[in-house]
């Protein structure tokens, strides 16, 4: 004598249920990788800003000193030291020196950085500007 379970479908309609259920498991399991996966990719985005914020930070805290025989005189960390200002010579005249001032460039900490960036820069503008003009 076999024993019947009177609550389980048998048949096709057994077989529905169990594709059914497989379905929903596959997919239970592809949104919790994907939920896994953006986990993932935030973090790594949180810790890339992190680490621009420290430079953008850093190097907000270079001042600017003198510019001294073509030489601009930063403080870095206390100490101060002389750095190129990088910009198109070719495009630089007296006429347009004020208007493309901002977008000149120092080298600090390995990368280009601009100099309207730095520290005082709002404060020694007009002085930069006529000591540049000199050279130009």
């Amino acid at each position: 004598m076999k024993v019947l379970n009177k609550d389980k479908s048998k048949g096709k309609t057994y077989g529905t249920m169990k594709k059914m259920k497989k379905k929903n498991r596959l997919l239970e399991e592809k949104a919790t990788a994907e939920r896994t996966e953006n986990k993932r990719i935030n973090s790594e985005n949180r810790k890339v800003r992190r680490e621009r914020d420290a430079g953008l930070e850093k190097i907000s805290q270079v001042a600017i000193v003198d510019f001294v025989k073509g030489m601009l005189l930063v403080e870095i960390e206390g100490k101060v030291e002389k750095r190129a200002l990088l910009f198109e010579k070719e495009e630089i005249n007296k006429v347009n020196l004020k208007d493309k001032f901002p977008t000149f460039e120092v080298k600090l900490y390995g990368e280009n950085v601009k100099v309207s960036k730095l520290k005082n820069f709002k404060d020694m503008m007009e002085e930069l500007l006529w000591k540049i003009e000199g050279i130009l």
